[in-house]
C-alpha cells in the first residue's frame, strides 16, 4: 500500500526521490573552505572521470535549489543575477508557497533572443515556483554607451530597482571568467577588441554588473561603466550571497570574491573546491 501511494505521489510530481552522493572527502573540502574564508555554508558536489559535465551541472543546480528552498522564510527578499547557472537552478526548483517573499533582479535585462538567461525572466520564473511577488529591472544589463548608462542610472525606474537590489536578504549569482568562459562572451556581448581590453586591465572575473580584479574590486573600464546593476562591492553589504558555479576555470574568478568578502554561501563542484583550498 505504501509503495503504491509513493509511486502515485511520484507520478503526480508531489514526491521526488534522490540519492545524496556525499563522500567524506568533499564534506571535508567544504568545511575547510568555510573556515578559510569565513563562509556560512559550502556545498561541494563530487566529481569523477565517470561523471559527464551535464550530470555534474544538474547536481549542482539541484543542490542549489534544495538549499534555497530549505532556507526561505516569510517576508524575505531574494535577488537574482542572470545566466545559464541560475536558469538551471530554477529549472530544478520545486513548486512551493511563499506569498510574502519578494524576488527582484540585481542587474538589467538582456535581449529578447536570450530570454532564457534574462534576469527579469528568471525573476518571474522563480516567483512562479515560489508563488511569491516579484519586481523587474527596466533597463539593459549592458548599455550601448557610457553616456546612455549614465542617463539611465539617473531615471526613477533604475534608481528604484537599484535600491531594491541593494537591500535583498539573499543574493544568488553566477560568476564568469571572461578570460576563459563567460556568458557575456558566449552570447556575443563582448567582441574581440573588448576581450583584449579585459586582458589588459587584468580582469579576473565578472559577476552582477562588474568586471572585477584579483581583490574583488570593480575594474572601471569601459565595459564595467556600461553595466547596469549592483556592483560586486555592494555584495559585501548584503546579509547573504550565494555563488553557484561549476568548472575548474571558475576558481580563478571566485577567489577574488571570497577575498573581497562578497560571498557567504558556495555551491560548487569538487574541482573548484580543490583549487580554492
Amino acid at each position: 500500500m505504501v509503495s503504491k501511494i509513493l509511486q502515485q505521489a511520484k507520478d503526480n510530481g508531489i514526491v521526488s526521490i534522490s540519492i545524496k552522493d556525499e563522500s567524506a572527502y568533499v564534506v571535508e573540502l567544504g568545511l575547510r573552505l568555510e573556515k578559510k574564508f569565513d563562509l556560512r555554508d559550502v556545498l561541494v558536489i563530487p566529481t569523477n572521470e565517470q561523471k559527464q559535465p551535464e550530470a555534474i551541472k544538474r547536481e549542482i543546480s539541484s543542490s542549489a535549489s534544495m538549499y534555497l528552498k530549505e532556507h526561505l522564510s516569510p517576508d524575505m527578499s531574494v535577488g537574482l543575477s542572470w545566466g545559464t547557472t541560475l536558469a538551471d537552478m530554477i529549472d530544478e526548483m520545486p513548486y512551493c508557497s511563499f506569498p510574502t517573499i519578494n524576488v527582484c533582479p540585481l542587474v538589467g535585462g538582456v535581449s529578447s533572443e536570450h530570454l532564457y538567461f534574462d534576469t527579469n525572466h528568471l525573476v518571474f520564473r522563480l516567483a512562479e515556483k515560489l508563488n511569491s511577488r516579484c519586481q523587474y529591472f527596466y533597463a539593459p544589463a549592458l548599455a550601448e554607451s557610457i553616456e546612455l548608462a549614465e542617463v539611465l542610472n539617473q531615471t526613477k525606474l533604475v534608481k528604484t530597482a537599484m535600491d531594491q537590489a541593494k537591500h535583498v536578504d539573499l543574493a544568488i549569482i553566477g560568476v564568469g571568467n571572461p578570460n576563459e568562459s563567460s556568458t557575456w562572451k558566449r552570447l556575443g556581448y563582448i567582441d574581440v577588441e573588448e576581450a583584449q581590453m579585459i586582458k589588459r586591465t587584468e580582469v579576473k572575473g565578472d559577476a552582477v554588473a562588474s568586471l572585477f580584479d584579483k581583490n574583488g574590486q570593480t575594474v572601471n573600464n569601459e565595459i564595467s561603466k556600461r553595466m547596469l546593476g549592483v556592483k560586486v562591492e555592494d555584495l559585501a553589504h548584503m546579509p547573504d550571497v550565494m555563488i553557484i558555479a561549476y568548472g575548474e576555470e571558475k576558481a580563478e574568478s571566485i577567489l577574488p570574491l571570497l577575498v573581497g568578502k562578497c560571498c557567504t554561501i558556495l555551491v560548487i563542484d569538487q574541482t573548484i573546491a580543490e583549487a580554492l583550498v
